[in-house]
Formats: structure tokens, sequence, C-alpha cells
């Protein structure tokens, strides 16, 4: 196997790495907005219902359940779980940095898809083809 080839093996190997980040943490990401967006609209009905509709939506809440406590202490609950849900939920999105770091996972699977190809047609020396591929590894270390 010739430099170009070992090369041309290494940008492969990065790039079944990335599709493999991606296939995992895309997923999570969507979860995690998913849940944020639903929980956080769950919690402001709850508590928007009775201060918008009055009495009507409570007494409608207390034929559709009965958890043997007043139906303002229910709906105070599930609205206190459904808004600590999408804090929980933004926070880990946040904390983990999904978003960029997948924005910055894809742009560079295309770089390196490009450096693939040109290395491939050969429009791109060796050397600076290796150049380019050291460079683009920096920028998403995190990816094993």
């Amino acid at each position: 196997m010739n430099e170009k080839e070992a090369l041309l093996e290494k940008i492969k190997a990065k790039r079944g790495e990335v599709s493999k980040y991606l296939e995992k943490n895309e997923p999570k990401h969507s979860r995690y907005i998913t849940i944020s967006i639903i929980a956080g609209a769950l919690a402001a009905a709850l508590t928007a219902g009775p201060g918008m509709v009055g009495t009507g939506f409570i007494d409608s809440a207390k034929g559709v359940v009965s958890f043997g406590i007043p139906i303002w202490q229910a709906l105070c609950l599930m609205a206190t779980l459904f808004s600590v849900s999408a804090v929980i939920a933004n926070g880990l999105l946040k904390e983990r940095d999904l978003t960029s770091q997948i924005a910055r996972v894809r742009g560079c699977d295309a770089k390196l898809e490009g450096l693939e190809l040109m290395l491939d047609l050969g429009q791109i020396d060796l050397k600076q083809a290796a150049s380019l591929y050291t460079q683009y590894l920096t920028e998403i270390s995190h990816v094993r």
C-alpha cells in the first residue's frame, strides 16, 4: 500500500467514526429538543388553563382525573414536573453542547469528503492532503 492509499484509508476510517458519532448523537439531540418543547408547552397549558378559562377549566379537569387531592394541587404538581423536565432537557442539551458539536462534525465530514475526492482524483498533492487531514482532525478531536 502506498502513502496515498494509506491516507485514503485513514480518511475513510475517520469518516466512519464521524458517521457513528452522528448516528448516536443526532437522535439524542432531537430527543432533548422534543422533550423540552413538549414539556414546556404542557407546563404552560396546565398553568395558563385555570388563569384564562377560570373555574370551567378546573371543573373540566375534575371530571378527567382524580388523584385524591384537590385538582388545583394536581395541576400545579403536573405543571411543576413538566417544567422541571423541560429545564433538565435544556440543561443537558447545553451542557453537552450537542448543537454546536453536531454542526462542527457535519462540517468536518464535508471537508473530509472533499479531501478524499481531491486525493482520489489527484487534485491535491500528498503533503498538502496530509496537512489538511491533520488540521481537520483537530476540529473534531472529541469524535472517537
